[in-house]
């Protein structure tokens, strides 16, 4: 009789929005972590982050970004820092590296041996598209009903793109993720009524504490006071003094460290004690958001804060809220702002000087906005809408139909349940397509922050089409349309199957059309949501049909992570070649990049590389002559495209010794026995 009763109870847990969400992040969070280790890390992102993530765990350095190719041969010491990326991203992978114990042992094959070595690469990125996808449903949850959350997180959680870069240890989800936050904190502060935060203790005695102020201290303390003192400690670290302290120049910025951020540690007591005499709910949610705004900084750049500003404008435009701006704290804010982006900023600049401010700012920030970087990298507005259709496969299929409805929200009344919160998520999709468009450079993955607000329409869009379940031209457009658009997207998908890769890389033409997977599996993981569309023309059966659209978009995202990318990574990534070379090297043996650079080399063998960018005959005979007599291999690892090419570069006694041991349509590895 007990069970029968808990039984019974779970069945209606599970039929409730609380039991759907509980079923959703399992679906998402296991798929994720039981395949984590199945894909090695793809070049060059994941290995060049997560390379400069392990160096701050080798030299007990967390403010300096450094890089370094190798320990030998002409380059190998072509670069000794890194300024493309802010540090947010790698101080959680050496957080998470320092955590699980990976990248510092004595064990040269250290980063080939565990699947560990993945998880800790890429929890943070997994860890923050998890969260975002919480908060936003948490908000369309509270601002229109638990239905709508539960679909615009299941939405934006299956989406591919939003899945894939959630999977990979970039630093897109790194600033993604603080953005959603800081929409959610606006949205969440004035899309519903105002209330009195709650106190204790009594007259000038009485303190907030109420769970909107407490989350807001914790998100203080992680984003402000813990980064602010691990700088300020560091520049007093009697480690980084015995590294550098011989060196004037950097002795002269640890010693400005050590003075200036007294600055932030006065603006951050000023803040906190400012923050105890707040009464309303809306300003720790306004402090949250400028603080996420802070943290996008030290994420990505400037695009984090910056669309941060222009959501918030346009939400103030087309609302005509203006009154918010006295409302909203500006002037904390932006001390908050200040605190959260602005000390690692500061620090850098006085320990690495002019010349790296105007490399991150300048270069890889602004250049890449107004100038482009890469000559692939290029494209009009179209190039993100036709990328849309599979970044967001198999929910791109309703975007035409939940854009016309967010349209639609600004003529209806704003009372009107969600209507309000479909107004900024159009607002929200509009501003973040239209910056990336505008944008000189377009890589694929630009797109990943037009997926949240394009999620929470159509979750807030399939919420409101349940709650009429209307009978009118529109549900047969809603099938015919959303079936073709599939058919087209699936049909391109499986012309190019390297489209699904390219979605988080930026390397799309020659070799690098080759080497994915087929993805014909997508017509099984669609077919449930194309059952949905399907059921969507009775009006009856439309829940039905939500449910089968969720099923088929949560099949398409574990495949999509659990089959495609480890069969991809054979290719993306170097793991399976480098693996091979710390299973039959010799002692003395060498691993050489050579005519080669794309940073797995530098990753997987822990820096123990010796580098050859461009072809150097005279060099390369050199480390021959060296190493001559003493039974010695030479592996070399470079490119498909240059591997017929490596006798030729090798001194006359050694050309017909060259050994193919390895490889993938991308990489070779190859080994040269020296008598």
């Amino acid at each position: 009789m007990a069970g029968a009763l808990r039984a019974a109870a779970w069945q209606r847990f599970f039929g409730t929005p609380k039991g759907w969400a509980v079923l959703l992040a399992l679906a998402v969070v296991l798929v994720d972590l039981l395949t984590v280790g199945l894909s090695g890390a793809w070049d060059p992102w994941e290995t060049h982050y997560g390379e400069v993530a392990r160096q701050m765990l080798v030299r007990h350095d967390p403010l300096d970004t450094y890089w370094q190719p190798g320990n030998a041969g002409p380059d190998g010491e072509a670069e000794k820092s890194f300024a493309s990326k802010p540090v947010l991203s790698f101080w959680l992978m050496a957080l998470s590296m320092k955590v699980f114990g990976i990248g510092t042992s004595a064990d040269p094959a250290e980063m080939l041996r565990t699947p560990w070595v993945e998880l800790a690469l890429r929890l943070p990125s997994m860890l923050a598209g998890w969260l975002s996808a919480f908060t936003l449903g948490f908000m369309a949850w509270r601002l229109a009903s638990p239905r709508a959350g539960v679909l615009a997180a299941a939405v934006v959680a299956t989406m591919p793109q939003f899945a894939i870069v959630t999977r990979q240890a970039l630093t897109d989800m790194i600033f993604v993720g603080p953005v959603v936050a800081a929409a959610a904190a606006w949205a969440l502060a004035w899309l519903q009524p105002e209330r009195e935060l709650k106190t204790i203790g009594r007259g000038w005695r009485s303190l907030p504490f109420d769970r909107a102020y407490l989350l807001f201290l914790v998100v203080f303390a992680l984003g402000v006071v813990v980064p602010l003192a691990v700088i300020h400690a560091h520049a007093f670290d009697p480690g980084i003094w015995r590294q550098v302290g011989r060196i004037a120049r950097r002795a002269e910025g640890l010693r400005d460290i050590q003075k200036q951020m007294w600055i932030h540690w006065a603006l951050a007591a000023a803040v906190f004690l400012r923050s105890l005499r707040w009464r309303r709910r809306s300003q720790p949610l306004m402090a949250i958001l400028y603080i996420c705004a802070g943290l996008s900084l030290i994420g990505k750049g400037l695009i984090g804060p910056g669309l941060v500003g222009v959501i918030v404008l346009g939400h103030l435009i087309t609302s005509g809220r203006w009154n918010l701006l006295l409302r909203c704290g500006l002037p904390t804010g932006i001390a908050l702002f200040e605190l959260a982006g602005v000390p690692w900023h500061h620090a850098m600049a006085l320990y690495r000087g002019e010349r790296w401010v105007n490399e991150l700012i300048m270069d890889n920030n602004l250049r890449r906005f107004a100038a482009g970087e890469q000559k692939q990298a290029v494209g009009g507005f179209g190039f993100y809408l036709e990328t849309l259709g599979l970044a967001a496969l198999p929910w791109s299929a309703l975007v035409p139909f939940a854009a016309a409805e967010g349209v639609r929200s600004f003529v209806r009344d704003r009372d009107e349940r969600g209507t309000q919160l479909m107004r900024m998520a159009m607002v929200w999709f509009g501003v973040s397509l239209f910056a990336i468009s505008y944008s000189t450079t377009k890589y694929y993955h630009y797109l990943v922050p037009c997926l949240p607000p394009a999620a929470l329409c159509i979750g807030l869009w399939l919420d409101r089409e349940l709650e009429q379940r209307r009978r009118d031209p529109l549900t047969w457009a809603v099938a015919a349309v959303g079936l073709a658009a599939l058919a087209v997207v699936i049909r391109d998908a499986i012309h190019t199957p390297a489209w699904l890769a390219h979605l988080t890389t930026y390397l799309y033409t020659g070799m690098w059309t080759e080497g994915a997977p087929a993805v014909t599996p997508l017509v099984l993981t669609c077919l449930p949501f194309a059952a949905g569309l399907l059921m969507w023309l009775r009006a009856a059966w439309r829940p039905y049909g939500v449910a089968a659209m969720v099923l088929g978009a949560v099949l398409t995202r574990s495949w999509v992570i659990g089959d495609y990318l480890p069969a991809a990574s054979e290719s993306w990534s170097q793991r399976s070649g480098i693996r091979m070379y710390f299973e039959q090297r010799g002692p003395e043996d060498r691993l050489l990049s050579w005519w080669f650079y794309y940073r797995g080399e530098t990753f997987f063998s822990k820096a123990d590389l010796w580098v050859m960018k461009e072809p150097d005959k005279k060099a390369l005979a050199e480390l021959v002559e060296e190493v001559r007599g003493r039974g010695v291999s030479l592996w070399f690892i470079t490119t498909v495209q240059h591997t017929n090419r490596l006798a030729s570069h090798l001194p006359p006694d050694l050309r017909d010794s060259v050994e193919p041991v390895y490889a993938n349509f991308h990489y070779s590895l190859q080994r040269v026995r020296v008598p």
